[in-house]
């Protein structure tokens, strides 16, 4: 979908609000208390414009029950236009998208952290998903000073990533992480640090890589590139177009951009976007 088939699609609240809909019931309206389908009538509207549902069963709820807009005083035509500008490019500033949209940045700021929290949630079933296969391990910092963050980047190769904050590199943290998301078995490729040892032993085929020799590969598919590769897109983000974020907001920063590699390989960024944010498994 080009900006501009957007743009048709959400020419003013009406329309914006028609297309909300259309993916939020795409599978019909689901009472969440009783998990009847279409069994509800129409019942006035909320403060801003969204419809309201009552069931058989009594429950009453409305178009933004369940989702990220629940509550939230967000005009649909600002929502969609922000989804779509994270969907297709790396990232973007609240004061870049508060020009486009002409509103203040504090607004946009708002609106980004919205959506960027959502990114988080929609993380969590990777973060149980076991890996199995080639995986690169690899940890790294955010930021700088007091300021900065320590985390270990997992990844399965023609998969997925994960990213999650350590508190050291002790053996106890680095190796802890990878037997509880890696299956035994699995090809694990790790730098030369000591708290990766003994992974052999604990059911692995492990290579390792020495970085301080400025080695990188062995052959035969044995290198880190994967993993270097994802720190130095998210380190790109991070300081080249949002020039360095605080701690406390950092992994919504983290989350956005991990959130679209792990989906990479989708046909159309965009209205996966639509249906992650929109539609079921968030429900009523």
């Amino acid at each position: 979908m080009t900006i501009f088939q957007l743009m048709g699609l959400i020419q003013d609240e009406k329309k914006a609000l028609k297309l909300f809909q259309r993916i939020r019931w795409e599978n019909g309206l689901l009472c969440k208390k009783c998990g009847a389908f279409d069994s509800a009538q129409k019942q006035g509207k909320t403060d801003l414009g969204f419809q309201k549902y009552q069931c058989c069963c009594g429950h009453v709820f409305s178009d933004t029950s369940g989702t990220i807009l629940h509550r939230k005083q967000v005009k649909l035509q600002y929502f969609f236009f922000a989804l779509y500008e994270i969907s297709q490019n790396k990232s973007i500033t609240s004061v870049e998208l508060g020009k486009k949209l002409e509103i203040h940045q504090k607004k946009a700021w708002r609106l980004l952290k919205i959506l960027r929290e959502h990114c988080q949630n929609l993380l969590k079933p990777y973060l149980a998903l076991p890996m199995r296969g080639v995986v690169e391990s690899d940890e790294a910092y955010f930021g700088k000073g007091t300021n900065s963050s320590l985390v270990q980047g997992i990844l399965q190769r023609g998969k997925h990533a994960i990213i999650v904050p350590i508190p050291n590199r002790t053996e106890e943290t680095l190796k802890g992480n990878i037997k509880t998301r890696v299956m035994e078995h699995s090809y694990i490729i790790t730098d030369t640090a000591s708290a990766y040892g003994g992974l052999s032993c604990a059911g692995y085929q492990h290579f390792t890589l020495n970085h301080s020799k400025e080695e990188f590969s062995l052959g035969n598919g044995i290198h880190s590139n994967s993993i270097e590769g994802l720190w130095g897109n998210q380190k790109k983000i991070l300081y080249g177009v949002h020039h360095g974020v605080s701690k406390k907001h950092l992994f919504k920063y983290v989350s956005e951009y991990l959130l679209k590699f792990n989906l990479r390989q989708a046909k159309s960024t965009f209205p996966t976007f639509l249906n992650l944010f929109i539609s079921p498994p968030l429900s009523c």
